[in-house]
């Protein structure tokens, strides 16, 4: 099958329904209604097959609920189902889109996780003075349905995959917003294509400006540079370039910093001609979840959080903080062991 193809017939062909739904199941094999769906998962891909295809398919309800990591979230939970179906989507779609991002657009690319652009800002921290530290306000939340839409359309020309798209973004909107806008968190089309809102700006920066020390990962990217007022040239711009599709920096988290004072960035501060350290906010959230966790009893994810959070931290100068730690945190004694 072309991955340069994406129509309502190969979106809903068994095949790629079927892939879709191994790939959703990953990481939630032990969650009972995801084991009784893939239990009946050809009557159910059959099911879907022909919704897709006769245009009966609808997005089921959410259910919702809050995260505080690092800051509250409101996340939106599809059925597995509808995820089945997300999947299906990104997968025909992706690569569409993917081949139109610049190198240094991270999020959501195979290949092209938080360990590459902590690499890429490690380099351009030693090698600029300066950098903008951009984040957009309420990114999710502030996404334009009809904007994303007519953008959407120009790239995927199928009449069928574009009222797919339509039905999607119709089954979420922020409230209190004049415009129909709002991405759920924790569609995995909505982080494909959050991704494809800020390419323009991307390309604006990196290929109209001719300012290629530049990264972005989702929401937030970095400029870097040697001369205070280019920058701030480049962050007027990109206040135009965001207005362009309603949205807006936030502020104050979006600041000029001397790269020797620190550039925080996915979980990380780097200086020039230092390895990278981890943020000390990341550190307490890290110590603050192995608490709930060691207070719950549940061993198994406090043993999948300590391995996430060793991977995570040997990417930087972390091998002190790591010995600290696990000297001041012992392993918790399971009930049935005697002592």
């Amino acid at each position: 099958m072309d991955d340069t193809v994406c129509t309502l017939e190969t979106v809903a062909s068994a095949d790629n329904l079927l892939r879709a739904a191994d790939r959703a199941r990953l990481g939630k094999r032990q969650r009972p209604d995801v084991e009784a769906w893939w239990l009946r998962r050809e009557t159910e891909v059959l099911r879907l097959h022909k919704a897709l295809s006769d245009g009966t398919w609808r997005p089921s309800g959410y259910r919702f609920f809050e995260i505080h990591d690092p800051k509250r979230r409101t996340i939106a939970a599809a059925p597995f189902g509808d995820r089945v179906v997300h999947h299906a989507i990104c997968a025909r779609l992706q690569p569409l889109l993917a081949r139109r991002f610049i190198p240094r657009s991270f999020s959501c690319q195979t290949g092209k996780g938080t360990t590459p652009a902590r690499e890429t800002v490690r380099r351009l921290t030693n090698r600029h003075r300066y950098v903008l530290k951009c984040d957009v306000r309420k990114f999710y939340d502030s996404i334009d349905h009809a904007t994303l839409h007519e953008r959407l359309c120009r790239v995927v020309r199928c009449p069928g995959v574009q009222e797919l798209i339509r039905k999607l973004l119709g089954s979420h909107r922020t409230d209190g917003r004049p415009r129909a806008c709002g991405l759920p968190i924790g569609n995995l089309t909505s982080q494909l294509w959050g991704n494809f809102v800020l390419d323009p700006m991307d390309h604006w920066v990196t290929e109209s400006e001719c300012h290629g020390a530049y990264v972005r990962y989702t929401d937030d990217f970095l400029v870097f540079g040697d001369e205070k007022a280019r920058l701030w040239q480049l962050h007027d711009g990109i206040i135009g370039q965001l207005a362009a599709v309603h949205l807006e920096l936030a502020h104050p988290k979006s600041r000029l910093l001397a790269c020797r004072e620190g550039v925080p960035f996915c979980g990380f501060v780097f200086r020039p001609g230092l390895s990278p350290r981890v943020l000390g906010a990341t550190k307490r959230r890290h110590e603050a979840r192995v608490r709930r966790l060691t207070e719950a009893g549940d061993f198994t994810k406090l043993s999948r959080s300590v391995f996430a959070w060793y991977q995570f931290s040997k990417e930087g100068n972390s091998c002190g903080l790591r010995k600290a730690w696990a000297s001041r945190r012992p392993a918790p004694a399971r009930p049935d062991e005697k002592g």
